[in-house]
């Protein structure tokens, strides 16, 4: 297994110095730069998985990466349409029918009345890669056909965080852990990492205090059967797979993301670390 990092940026320094720790690889890349300006060490004639961390590539840089990689006979986890399926939540709504909030998805703010027909108010606004969850609650959620015109305008000028399309999603009735992050209400998440569908490890997605306390075997059965099902449906291999309870009880889930872009939650690295090179270790092929 060689860890193949872009930046660094804290959680990716962290995944580093674990990896070092356990005797694995690290090549870090140039910002923006090439991989083969610092070549990895690769036995010659050899092959090997590559694990790649760095702040959420565009596509074009994750071919890029991906291209490279594979010149070295490296084989990164995820080939780039499946980066993309990870990455772009409305490539995947339609797979994830009945495990996640109802969405709908605009292309241009003359389609939002109509789409608001079949999802009434109030609704959150996230662009195909992201939300602007970091300027609060008003930034993301729509009262009204107005703000939410107002929000759609805003995304699609954004290209690296919708590529041009917009989704429209249900509010979830979350549980709520009482605390706010830059204005954001935090709820009850978990953040799952999945190799093949398997369950690697999970861990709280906020680094606060939980009011509701430890997981039962209830919960994480069903986090773990929710992940699975989310890999098997979406088809990437390597996922990262955020959940989050509602006030029923009921887990649903807020999005995927591939683990390339670093994001680690709460979780100890080192444990990341070992639970995927065991895994890893198991694989055969490319």
């Amino acid at each position: 297994m060689l860890i193949l990092i872009e930046g660094p940026v804290e959680a990716e320094v962290k995944v580093a110095a674990a990896a070092r720790a356990a005797g694995h690889p690290v090549h870090v890349i140039p910002p923006a730069g090439s991989m083969a300006q610092a070549r990895p060490k690769v036995t010659p004639g050899g092959f090997q998985w590559g694990v790649l961390l760095g702040s959420s590539p565009s596509p074009e840089r994750y071919q890029r990466l991906h291209d490279e990689a594979r010149a070295l006979n490296v084989t990164l986890l995820n080939d780039p349409q499946q980066h993309r399926d990870a990455e772009e939540l409305d490539r995947t709504l339609a797979a994830l029918d009945g495990l996640t909030a109802r969405s709908e998805v605009v292309t241009d703010v003359s389609q939002v009345e109509a789409a608001l027909v079949r999802l009434p108010l109030p609704v959150f606004v996230r662009g195909a890669l992201g939300s602007a969850k970091e300027l609060g609650w008003s930034a993301c959620v729509a009262q009204t056909l107005a703000q939410a015109r107002t929000l759609v305008t805003k995304l699609l000028a954004l290209e690296s965080c919708s590529q041009g399309r917009v989704v429209l999603r249900e509010v979830l009735p979350l549980r709520r852990l009482g605390k706010l992050r830059a204005g954001f209400p935090l709820s009850r998440e978990y953040r799952l990492f999945v190799l093949d569908a398997d369950v690697l490890v999970m861990s709280p997605h906020w680094a606060a205090e939980d009011p509701f306390g430890a997981l039962t075997e209830r919960d994480e059965r069903e986090l773990r059967a929710l992940a699975h099902e989310v890999a098997k449906r979406t088809k990437v291999p390597w996922l990262a797979v955020d959940v989050g309870q509602l006030e029923s009880g009921e887990w649903k889930v807020i999005e995927t993301a591939d683990p390339a872009g670093g994001e680690l939650g709460a979780l100890d690295p080192r444990v990341l670390v070992a639970a995927l090179a065991h895994s890893l270790d198991q694989r055969t092929g490319c």
